[in-house]
């Protein structure tokens, strides 16, 4: 849990009444690997911050999923549509490996957000946060190449290189897993 907080204080410096104020209104659950939290077409109505663990958000089209990002302790994961618009969502998530959450519901999230501006504010701090990882992640895209964005990624998150799939890190950086396997033996 300290690892939680260390993070949650990075993103905004919470007092210690906010903080146990948001931690009394969350439950702690231990899910194991390969659980599907959330799933798309579904109106969740909670979201989770990991404690400890490590999951992935993909979406799923034609047989096919694409990962768009990983998530570690600290960081939340939810249904943007479900969250934000009380709809159904695109996205699913997937734990890659045993994780203990803390999950609170939207309502409640929301509630703690508009009666405590500590809480609100972290709450805006974790949105830029997860705003600017993706809109990096567009723009890397369109002007980097394959081995450019792996270099970063080894660089920037190398726990995603310890942990996550090949397929799903070939995914994520929108590349195919032969095209990977030759970044990585250095080939290209």
């Amino acid at each position: 849990m300290e690892e939680f907080i260390k993070k949650m204080r990075e993103a905004y410096p919470v007092s210690d009444g906010a903080l146990q104020l948001f931690l009394r209104h969350t439950e702690r659950v231990t899910l194991p690997k390969g659980h599907l939290l959330i799933r798309d077409g579904v109106v969740e109505k909670y979201s989770y911050f990991i404690v400890r663990g490590f999951a992935r958000g993909f979406l799923y089209r034609d047989g096919k999923d694409a990962t768009i990002w990983f998530a570690t302790a600290g960081m939340l994961l939810l249904s943007m549509n479900a969250y934000l618009f009380r709809s159904s969502g695109y996205e699913n998530v997937e734990l890659l490996e045993e994780c203990d959450l803390l999950k609170i519901s939207n309502e409640t999230l929301d509630g703690l957000f508009e009666k405590e501006v500590e809480l609100a504010n972290w709450g805006r701090r974790m949105s830029d946060r997860i705003i600017l990882r993706m809109e990096r992640l567009f723009v890397e895209r369109y002007f980097l190449t394959a081995a450019e964005r792996y270099r970063l990624l080894v660089e920037r998150e190398p726990e995603i290189l310890q942990k996550a799939p090949l397929r799903d890190i070939a995914s994520y950086l929108g590349i195919s897993q032969v095209s990977l396997s030759r970044i990585r033996a250095g080939v290209q």
